[in-house]
């Protein structure tokens, strides 16, 4: 029992410090109502494990924790909404096609639905892709080489963009950072190059974005619309925004 409360101490004092970045031993205490040797035995077990770095008097994300818990909350936004998306995007698939998964937590959902189509070979250069479809012997899986991204759990660079040279996929399923009327963009001039290049190897390009990202811009843009042929999207765009996706690409899939 003691054991059980130790572990859910644990982890309630990770989730605090994932929300306000850092604390103080002093507010762990008042928090969980247990001594300063207490929570600094806690503090202590959480580093070995490499969720966080102890401060002078309290602690903070580990860098690779700030990763993690950036790329999870990103994923529980519009979950529902991604995950009724994917479900429309994979009826795109046939048993024996090779698939390309763009990085991303919609492409993470697809990957997720696409696991009873039997027979696809799949290249990836997302981790988190890669983690979720490892166990699943019906498919082939590829990881994609190149530079690990260290703001989010995936690949890059000039290798990853030379390795998408040599394939030819029947569907690209491509994310993105923000949608306009003029394309596509991502936040990561680098990310940028591997979709174009996923793009350019795919015969069928899928875009696969909830409506949050609709009429918005980020920092590089990697496509235009004259290169893709459907978009899934959920029921959350605007009248004025599905009138202009309609124009934009030749299928519009709402899920």
């Amino acid at each position: 029992m003691a054991k059980d409360k130790t572990s859910l101490r644990l982890q309630q004092i990770l989730d605090l410090v994932s929300h306000k970045h850092e604390v103080s031993v002093a507010q762990l205490t008042a928090r969980f109502k247990v001594t300063a040797a207490t929570i600094r035995r806690d503090l202590d077990a959480l580093e070995q494990q490499c969720k966080i770095t102890r401060t002078h008097g309290g602690a903070m994300l580990s860098a690779p924790s700030v990763v993690a818990f950036s790329f999870q909350d990103r994923r529980q936004t519009q979950m529902q909404q991604k995950q009724a998306i994917a479900r429309a995007a994979v009826t795109q698939l046939k048993p024996g096609m090779t698939v390309i998964l763009d990085t991303g937590t919609t492409t993470l959902e697809v990957a997720k639905a696409l696991v009873e189509i039997s027979n696809l070979k799949v290249l990836t250069t997302s981790l988190a892709i890669t983690s979720a479809l490892f166990a699943h012997e019906n498919l082939e899986l590829m990881l994609l080489g190149g530079i690990v991204h260290r703001d989010s759990p995936d690949l890059f660079g000039s290798l990853t963009q030379d390795n998408l040279a040599a394939f030819r996929a029947d569907i690209a399923f491509i994310g993105a950072d923000a949608i306009d009327k003029d394309g596509l963009y991502t936040n990561n001039q680098s990310i940028a190059g591997v979709s174009k290049a996923m793009i350019k190897s795919a015969k069928k390009i899928v875009v696969v974005a909830d409506s949050s990202k609709f009429d918005q811009r980020a920092f590089s843009q990697f496509t235009t619309w004259a290169k893709v042929d459907v978009l899934v999207v959920d029921r959350g765009l605007n009248p004025a925004q599905r009138k202009w996706v309609k124009k934009s690409t030749p299928q519009v899939i709402f899920a």
